[in-house]
């Protein structure tokens, strides 16, 4: 008997084993695309998020000129009522 020489019966077992091995890969293909679904859809709502993220962090950057436009704006008064004194008007 040679290394190559297999019977009936380990011919058999053979095919059999080939078989569910192609039925386990197919499960785990298929179970691998059932998880691949729901990533692509978290990995396209975090681009979302982090897009509206930036827009916000976009709007946000003039805050800062908030400040000096309410300092202008108190100063108005004062210099209205200033400037209608020195005009002879107040």
């Amino acid at each position: 008997m040679t290394v190559l020489a297999v019977t009936t019966a380990e011919a058999v077992l053979a095919w059999i084993g080939i078989v569910l091995l192609l039925v386990v890969a197919g499960l785990v293909l298929v179970l691998l695309e059932n998880l691949r679904r729901p990533l692509t859809e978290i990995d396209r709502y975090a681009d979302h998020i982090l897009e509206a993220g930036v827009g916000i962090a976009k709007n946000l950057d003039g805050a800062d000129e908030l400040v000096r436009t309410r300092e202008l704006a108190t100063a108005v008064p004062g210099l209205a009522v200033a400037y209608l004194k020195k005009a002879g008007l107040a």
